[in-house]
């Protein structure tokens, strides 16, 4: 019933395709036949001008002009449609009408215009709707019912005519007129015939040469790409890749077992399986994805443009891999038998070397095997350290689940002080304690945050340790807290009334909390990220831009931000006292920002010579290890609020 379906379908596209192309053929002659319409009807008015009465001469040329305006108006928009064969029948229908009216303008001619007591004027009458008639054939001969309904409309009343004159001669001609209208109606129809005969000879050839270029490149089976049009797009992504500069990767997939099923079940079951299987991860994949059979049950997808950093390539590899397998849970229904299947899967990145599309499909195909070997199911990565560095990346993203539920994250903070060693404030710095490896730092788990989404349910943590921290000191000595803001969590739509929230729950007060972002945060949209600076700063809490100098901020921008302070960011300020791009960058930031009425603080200060160098530069405020480390908060609450420069080591970060 399906197969019948799908060939019902076929033969009515196909028809609609022909008829399309006959009308095509009707209108596209139109405009030449208008011409030919309007200048004979001007000479026959010219003609008949002494035998028949003038007003209905003119009444008549009216009717030409008008008929020929709205035919002429068929055939602009005609040439204005989509060309397609689902329009096929509304054009058909047009097509008809306008051979009618061009067929009843000469019919009203060869009635009103017939001259009853003047032979001359009659046979040119005759002459011209002959003539007419034989000329259709060449313009509407392409679509038989409108040819066919054009003589018959404009010849027949010309017979009239000639019969109703009541003499032998007249029925002579009467009869002659219809002879001859039968005559170029057989005529009509064999070139229909030949017409439709060469429209149908070249869709067929146009089918044999698509076929054959699908079966070029497309497999038999499946209807996916085949192995050499995947050759030909994988050469294509990975000069692509390079240019660009970013990475794709190679999915080679191979069913898990699959033989069995040929053998128990027969090739013919197999073979519907593989069309199951192939519909399965088309759905998945996006447009710019290419899935391919190589033959057999080895399927390869091709991903491109998944990122710039192999970090970020890694995580989508993964978990497109992971989504591709769970198209495998659902059994599939084949002739009443039920089938698990699973299969494994060798993946590798490009480009990450000179290796041509035969080279990456090779890897991928050993990272495959070497799936099977560890148990199927599964996927591996061709390189053994991508795999570990996959592997550790799903440990450290599960642990941190896990952490947030536990609340397993600790906030260190760092005191920061001005030029006298007074401590004006502090940064908080999250830290994860985990249960069995101690302490986690967050350069191992912050990344993988913002790109699982965890990044959210950390950052709301951090804040609310933060203001209950701020609380506890306040009992004692209030300090001013700095937080940094992810610029995932600062970019969520309900981000400042989740502050306002915070800060009502604790009853802090807000003063004490400032709140950190980055350049990139700010330059992502000038416009969003003032507004929501200005809800914030409008509850009382006061903002900094870290690591001040790395990012593309502009001048023009930076005076409209409500920021207080410039937090200039260690890069710049290690040896700063030998490297003297450094020093004269720091030095204009300080500048800069006495001039724009900011407070500035440099971090990473750790060494007397670079605390000297900021100090004789103007710079005021400082953060670093020649202060303090990072400390718990049990022991920033003890610590001393006058801090005296120690001598400090650069412990590992």
């Amino acid at each position: 019933m399906q197969n019948q379906k799908i060939a019902d379908n076929k033969l009515s596209d196909w028809q609609s395709d022909k008829v399309y192309g006959q009308i095509r053929l009707v209108f596209s002659s139109i405009f030449f036949s208008l011409k030919a319409i309007l200048a004979v009807s001007l000479l026959l008015t010219a003609i008949q001008w002494e035998a028949i009465n003038h007003l209905v001469l003119l009444f008549w040329q009216l009717g030409v002009f008008l008929v020929s305006a709205f035919r002429y108006w068929q055939y602009r928009r005609f040439q204005a449609s989509p060309r397609s064969p689902e329009e096929a029948r509304y054009w058909s229908h047009q097509a008809v009408l306008g051979a009618f009216l061009s067929g009843l303008q000469w019919a009203v001619a060869g009635v009103f215009l017939f001259a009853p007591d003047s032979m001359p004027h009659q046979l040119f009458l005759t002459f011209v709707i002959a003539g007419m008639a034989a000329g259709a054939i060449t313009s509407l001969s392409a679509y038989f019912p409108a040819i066919s309904i054009f003589l018959l409309v404009s010849i027949f009343p010309l017979s009239w005519s000639f019969f109703r004159l009541d003499t032998g001669m007249g029925d002579l001609m009467a009869g002659m007129l219809i002879f001859f209208m039968v005559l170029i109606i057989r005529a009509a129809h064999r070139l229909n015939t030949i017409i439709t005969d060469a429209i149908t000879m070249q869709h067929e050839k146009g089918i044999a040469e698509a076929t054959m270029r699908r079966q070029a490149l497309f497999d038999e089976l499946t209807q996916l790409p085949n192995r050499r049009m995947l050759f030909t797009h994988l050469d294509q992504e990975i000069s692509r890749s390079r240019r660009h500069g970013y990475f794709g990767a190679i999915l080679f997939l191979d069913l898990d077992n699959f033989k069995n099923v040929n053998d128990s079940l027969g090739h013919a079951l197999g073979d519907k399986l593989l069309t199951q299987v192939a519909a399965r991860i088309t759905l998945r994949l996006r447009k710019e994805d290419i899935a391919a059979r190589l033959g057999g049950d080895e399927f390869v997808i091709l991903l491109s443009e998944i990122g710039r950093q192999s970090s970020t390539a890694l995580t989508h590899v993964q978990r497109v891999a992971s989504e591709i397998q769970g198209l495998f849970k659902e059994p599939f229904q084949v002739n009443g038998h039920t089938l698990h299947i699973t299969a494994s899967i060798g993946i590798v990145l490009f480009p990450l070397d000179e290796s041509s599309p035969g080279d990456l499909l090779q890897r991928a195909d050993v990272a495959m095997y070497r799936a099977k070997e560890e148990g199927r199911d599964r996927f591996r990565f061709f390189q053994p350290a991508m795999q570990e560095a996959l592997d550790n990346r799903l440990r450290i993203e599960k642990g941190l689940r896990r952490a947030l539920e536990q609340k397993q994250l600790e906030l260190y903070y760092q005191p920061q002080v001005d030029s006298q060693g007074r401590m004006i404030g502090a940064e908080a710095l999250v830290r994860w304690r985990h249960p069995k490896h101690g302490i986690i730092n967050p350069a191992e788990f912050i990344s993988i945050a913002e790109e699982t989404g965890l990044i959210y349910r950390l950052g709301d943590q951090v804040l609310c340790m933060a203001c209950e921290h701020i609380l506890q000191l306040a009992k004692s000595t209030p300090l001013a807290i700095s937080v940094n803001i992810s610029p995932k969590q600062f970019r969520e739509p309900t981000f400042p009334d989740r502050v306002e929230e915070i800060i009502l729950q604790y009853g802090i007060d807000p003063k004490l909390l400032h709140l950190e972002i980055t350049e990139s945060t700010v330059m992502e949209d000038i416009e969003q990220t003032i507004d929501r600076m200005e809800t914030i700063k409008s509850l009382g809490v006061s903002f900094a831009i870290d690591d001040f100098g790395t990012g593309q901020s502009s001048l023009a921008y930076l005076k409209r931000l409500p920021i207080e302070t410039l937090k200039i960011d260690r890069s710049f300020v290690d040896d700063i006292e030998k490297a003297s791009n450094d020093a004269i960058l720091v030095e204009t930031i300080i500048i800069m920002a006495k001039h724009m009425g900011l407070k500035t603080i440099a971090e990473g200060v750790e060494t007397s010579e670079s605390l000297a160098f900021l100090q004789d530069k103007g710079c005021n405020n400082f953060q670093g290890y020649l202060f303090s480390h990072p400390v718990p908060f049990h022991e920033l609450a003890r610590m001393d609020r006058r801090l005296l420069p120690r001598p400090a080591s650069k412990p590992a970060a």
